[in-house]
């Protein structure tokens, strides 16, 4: 009986609080429960954790008529290979539109400093048909246009001249096999991959993870043998490798350490030797520092350069913000020295 009484008085007291409660409580209650519910719903979590982890499906997808934004070396080798298999490309120049009724892959074979203006001229509804061909780091200029996981190629290969035929970057490992470094990842990568072993190029089809540890690889590449070739009076690709191994090792490890630390990614393994084989393979290749790369090669890496030196944090302590790539800190500064690079260029970074 005293159980039931307490009981009793618990629902009359539990009643009459809420007769008290206000009406307006009441409704703001009620309003919260929806954003509880979304809250709660663990699916765009998953999603972006198996993007991350390279777990995402992508249906296959094979070869076929395509656009192409450029006519230079590489979009005349793509239709090209193209042509074998009887299709009739659209190519494109600079400063035209991509039709939005063409149901193919649409292939960016331009610099990267025209990738925004090709973007612009493409329709809301073929963004996501868009393969990214260009070298450097590209992922802001992806985050600028709210591109997610877009479709993207890292091209180890070479292209003397326009029409001429391309040099495959493949390598041989410390087991002896050789293999090509191309690697793409993304809606449209099985139809390139099969449009690149056309023109005897291996590329192969990859997870998002491991096609960006590649790209970033290109990235670390690019910056380095060209800063390194061009500092010492424009060499080619295979004489930075013979002539000064030593130093654009330290500067490849140097800037693989800082995509390590800064966007927690690590390059494969063996990474000084892959890269100076692939450099003999492209022996005849020459190095330049080139105006319209570099924001997406070593401006890249000088922007954060520029934050080292005394810093003070909102508790008003003074902090030393240490240079993380002080090694091509030093060949990028002698080489605006010597004019090699415009000051502009680094200050513009």
């Amino acid at each position: 009986q005293m159980l039931l009484v307490s009981l009793a008085a618990g629902c009359l007291l539990a009643t009459s609080a809420l007769q008290r409660s206000p009406p307006a409580r009441r409704r703001c209650s009620r309003s919260r429960l929806p954003t509880l519910q979304v809250n709660s719903d663990s699916r765009a979590t998953q999603e972006y954790f198996d993007f991350l982890l390279g777990k995402t499906e992508i249906e296959p997808t094979e070869d076929q008529p395509s656009v192409i934004v450029g006519g230079g070396k590489i979009g005349e080798m793509l239709r090209e290979f193209g042509e074998r298999r009887g299709f009739e490309d659209v190519v494109l120049g600079r400063g035209e539109a991509i039709p939005s009724g063409h149901p193919g892959p649409v292939y960016l074979a331009v610099p990267a400093a025209e990738l925004d203006a090709a973007i612009e001229l493409c329709p809301e509804e073929k963004r996501d048909d868009l393969v990214f061909l260009s070298d450097g780091q590209l992922e802001p200029l992806f985050q600028r246009h709210g591109l997610y996981g877009p479709c993207q190629a890292s091209l180890w290969l070479a292209l003397m001249r326009r029409g001429g035929k391309p040099v495959d970057g493949r390598v041989t490992d410390l087991s002896g096999t050789t293999d090509g470094l191309s690697r793409v990842h993304g809606k449209w990568s099985g139809a390139f991959a099969m449009r690149m072993g056309t023109g005897g190029i291996l590329c192969r089809e990859a997870n998002q993870r491991d096609a960006r540890r590649t790209t970033l690889e290109k990235l670390v590449f690019v910056t380095a043998y060209n800063l390194v070739g061009a500092a010492h009076g424009g060499l080619s690709m295979g004489e930075v490798a013979g002539k000064h191994g030593e130093e654009v090792g330290a500067m490849c490890r140097e800037l693989a350490s800082f995509v390590r630390y800064t966007l927690s990614v690590s390059l494969f393994s063996g990474l000084d030797d892959r890269l100076a084989d692939y450099a003999r393979t492209m022996e005849f290749l020459p190095t330049r520092l080139d105006a319209g790369a570099f924001p997406f090669t070593s401006g890249y890496f000088y922007r954060y350069a520029k934050m080292a030196g005394t810093r003070t944090n909102p508790a008003g302590i003074k902090v030393e913000i240490p240079d993380t790539t002080p090694l091509h800190t030093e060949y990028l500064l002698e080489a605006r020295d010597r004019g090699l690079v415009g000051k502009e260029l680094l200050d513009a970074a």
